[in-house]
């Protein structure tokens, strides 16, 4: 096959698995934008602010003590799916399911013991009153660690189609789980609220689990044991890297409510979940199908390259009208979304946009170490740059505001470019094509420009400098497309032009 026809077949690969993955997540987002414009208008930037705190906390212990157990036990699940018999399936789910009963445990009892510190760090004069609501989250931290484990097996073995079922009525029932607490309750529903919705997505995942694989545990098997030890020996590394990342977002939240106000940090999670959560639909095939991709190709340097370069031109062929529309349209946006209230996140968000936009060159770089095996570089990668991007963050809210927290982030996002770019290109030799410079430089002037333009001129004029500019952008996509790939055409004849 020609190198060109290579191109196009890969990118073709990556948008087909962008629309197949992206129209399940397309339907989360729907949810989460509904749930969003429903609760904030009940809840204010307050208890937005308080939700994300909670969320917060039961990211970082979940982190700390799932021991890299739902990672690793995909890749030993794939395994045996593709060569074990049956019963070496059924054992590796007892081990997973027992080692994760064991992290559920473990997660309780972290939350219900550091209560109490862990209110004095984000409420540090109202901890007493916090603390109890913060043991509470226990529940959802058990329910949270066995989905997780479900989750693997599922992955493991490729059940791809369950995955996005559950997905989506997971997205369902959040909505209609949530809602009804903060609108008869306020903010003080919000803690139940996260216990039933999380609760209701466990039982969605074992209703598909469990008919492949029938509940059993072990918990005091020297068996599970030792074969979990395994587990854990190669996930160590990567739940390192999540700790440090979960614990950069609680530090960096309670750091804007002390420094600032606690709307400052519902401001933040707002502009964040607009312009970086949602925009992020483009980014949902990573996990699904490109880092797989990657770790079959990986010991063929050409061939790692080639499918990095695809798969940068892919997720800014996409990303870049996105950001573009999105920052033309904040305020319209954040008027629909949620209320008026949260108006002062429109600059953060549209400041943020380079962060999503340099994160469509740095992810799929980043991937390399995982695909390669090497635990101990990516580690190191994602320490120095959570570090660097809250210590960024902080810095810029300090200088500007709440806006400052979105140049910030766009700032971390350009130091992640330029270390991951310098030490993998030294590492493993990743080179960027010059299409690929070309591509980016075109796209990241046209979003420079509408991002300038959304800051300093009025709303009305926003419309009349980012519609040509969106015009422009889409221009570039589609002549891409129609060149490298068939998708355009076979629009064309769906549509019967």
């Amino acid at each position: 096959m020609s190198e060109e026809k290579k191109r196009a077949s890969t990118l073709e690969h990556v948008l087909k698995y962008t629309g197949v993955f992206g129209g399940v997540q397309g339907l989360t987002i729907l949810m989460s934008i509904v749930r969003t414009k429903l609760g904030t208008s009940i809840l204010g930037p307050a208890g937005v602010a308080l939700m994300g705190i909670y969320l917060s906390i039961t990211e970082f212990v979940r982190s700390t003590t799932n021991f890299g157990i739902p990672f690793s036990s995909v890749r030993r699940m794939s395994e045996l799916f593709e060569s074990g018999s049956d019963a070496e399936q059924r054992r590796f789910v007892l081990v997973v399911r027992t080692g994760m009963l064991w992290v559920a445990a473990l997660a309780a009892v972290i939350c219900l013991a550091g209560a109490p510190l862990l209110a004095h760090f984000f409420f540090k004069d109202e901890e007493s009153l916090y603390a109890r609501d913060i043991a509470l989250l226990a529940p959802m931290l058990v329910a949270l660690s066995i989905t997780a484990g479900e989750i693997s097996i599922l992955k493991g073995m490729r059940r791809l189609k369950r995955v996005a079922s559950i997905s989506a009525l997971g997205a369902v029932s959040t909505l209609l789980l949530t809602v009804p607490f903060f609108w008869t309750m306020g903010s003080a529903g919000i803690i139940l609220a996260l216990n039933v919705s999380t609760i209701a997505m466990t039982i969605i995942h074992l209703a598909f689990t469990l008919p492949l694989y029938p509940w059993r545990v072990a918990l005091f098997s020297a068996y599970v044991f030792r074969e979990g030890w395994q587990l854990v020996r190669v996930g160590i590394p990567y739940v390192v890297a999540a700790i440090a990342g979960s614990g950069m977002t609680m530090t960096l939240l309670a750091m804007l409510k002390r420094s600032g106000t606690q709307e400052d940090v519902g401001f933040y999670s707002m502009g964040y979940n607009l312009m970086v959560t949602y925009a992020g639909i483009v980014y949902a095939t990573f996990e699904a199908d490109y880092f797989p991709r990657l770790s079959s190709v990986h010991h063929d340097r050409h061939r790692r390259n080639l499918t990095i370069n695809q798969q940068i031109r892919a997720c800014l062929l996409l990303i870049s009208p996105l950001l573009i529309a999105l920052m033309t349209a904040m305020p319209l946006v954040i008027r629909l979304l949620s209320s008026e209230a949260f108006l002062p996140a429109a600059g953060m968000a549209i400041c943020a946009s380079f962060y999503m936009f340099l994160r469509g060159i740095t992810t799929p770089i980043s991937y390399t170490a995982l695909a390669c095996g090497d635990s101990r570089l990516y580690l190191l990668m994602e320490i120095i740059y959570d570090g660097a991007s809250l210590a960024l963050i902080v810095g810029c809210f300090h200088l500007w505001g709440i806006t400052g927290t979105g140049i910030g982030l766009s700032l971390s996002a350009l130091f992640d470019l330029l270390l991951i770019g310098g030490i993998y290109g030294r590492h493993y030799r990743v080179r960027i094509a010059a299409a690929t410079w070309r591509l980016a430089l075109t796209q990241a002037l046209l979003v420079g420009a509408t991002l300038v333009a959304c800051m300093v001129l009025p709303e009305v004029w926003c419309y009349a400098v980012g519609l040509p500019l969106l015009a422009l952008s889409l221009w570039r996509s589609y002549k891409i497309l129609n060149a490298e790939t068939t998708y355009i055409q076979k629009i064309r004849q769906r549509l019967h032009l």
